[in-house]
């Protein structure tokens, strides 16, 4: 190619890929100057819809720092990888045969710390309530990027009423969600499971959608999110640990009926010694200190082995509800 062209080859880095550049090459040309920005996480959606956001909008705040914090890791990238060639080149390395394409624009703004976990959540709360395509493209941005971490919901979760019958108890306070408008960023999350039979609800208590999927049918299950905390002051009362090993609830002590806190990619269960029973172990420990805690990661720290012990002796073919005082017993066991 150096010898078609009567000079090194060019050579654009992943992130300096910009097919008007790229076009525009000939030989004898100087590098481009372009922005790094890597194709995978393309960031015009955080910018626009940061751009119609109002002063102070925690919305633009954490769009704003995504933003630049991608361009600043790529420009951090790219730069790191030039220098590689440059001197890969200078020792007589393959890099000698190349030219560069492209070269990175100067970051002329420092990328801001990051905004408090406070503006994080509601930012994101925000986003995920409304109903357009900026939105939905923007929580698919978060989903690449962290998986959602800073949203108020956590894992997608199946549940059976036909073997469950605190699913059913559960189940009776749905109601039906809004059919003349799009659906939400959650409501499209749920979505992607549906068939034209299956029925978008709402539960009214967490206000969360639900997808009845199949209903009336032989393999009819509900669709829903955990959610990251429990937004209630009630303390623990029991724990209801139901179907397959792995199906939690939590019973505070004004009646109300809550799926466990759980994180994506964080499984809990009991009835088996592995690790979602362990998660599911810390996170039982904490709510009876603090309702509100957040769901557990498999990084915190043990929970006492007695309530270890307790879920993984726990039957996974039926129903079992152990009280606050009997978890309180374990736990000091």
């Amino acid at each position: 190619m150096a010898a078609a062209l009567g000079q090194p080859a060019p050579y654009w880095f992943h992130t300096l890929r910009d097919r008007d550049a790229i076009a525009a090459w000939r030989p004898g040309s100087a590098p481009a100057v372009v922005p790094a920005r890597d194709v995978a996480t393309p960031i015009t959606a955080l910018t626009e819809l940061a751009a119609d956001e109002p002063d102070g909008s925690p919305v633009a705040e954490v769009c704003w720092y995504l933003a630049r914090e991608v361009r600043r890791r790529d420009h951090t990238l790219v730069t790191r990888q030039i220098a590689e060639l440059r001197k890969d080149a200078a020792g007589g390395g393959d890099g000698a045969h190349l030219t560069l394409g492209a070269v990175p624009a100067s970051l002329l703004r420092p990328t801001p710390p990051e905004p408090t976990e406070t503006v994080r959540r509601a930012g994101w709360l925000s986003i995920i309530e409304r109903r357009d395509v900026l939105a939905y493209r923007v929580a698919d941005f978060a989903q690449h990027w962290d998986g959602g971490r800073d949203w108020h919901t956590g894992a997608v979760t199946d549940l059976y009423p036909v073997s469950c019958t605190t699913a059913q108890e559960w189940a009776k306070r749905l109601t039906p969600a809004a059919d003349d408008q799009p659906p939400t960023v959650l409501e499209k999350g749920l979505l992607r499971h549906a068939d034209d039979a299956d029925v978008l609800l709402h539960d009214p208590i967490t206000s969360l959608p639900v997808l009845h999927h199949s209903p009336g049918g032989r393999n009819a299950r509900f669709y829903t999110y955990s959610l990251q905390r429990l937004p209630t002051r009630s303390p623990l009362a029991a724990v209801v640990l139901s179907g397959s090993g792995y199906t939690c609830w939590i019973r505070t002590q004004d009646g109300t009926l809550w799926l466990a806190p759980e994180r994506e990619g964080s499984g809990i269960g009991f009835g088996y010694s592995g690790n979602g029973c362990h998660i599911l172990a810390r996170l039982i420990d904490v709510l009876l200190d603090d309702i509100s805690a957040s769901a557990a990661r498999s990084s915190d720290p043990a929970a006492p082995r007695g309530l270890f012990e307790l879920l993984r002796d726990t039957p996974c073919d039926r129903t079992t509800t152990y009280t606050r005082a009997q978890l309180l017993a374990a736990r000091t066991n």
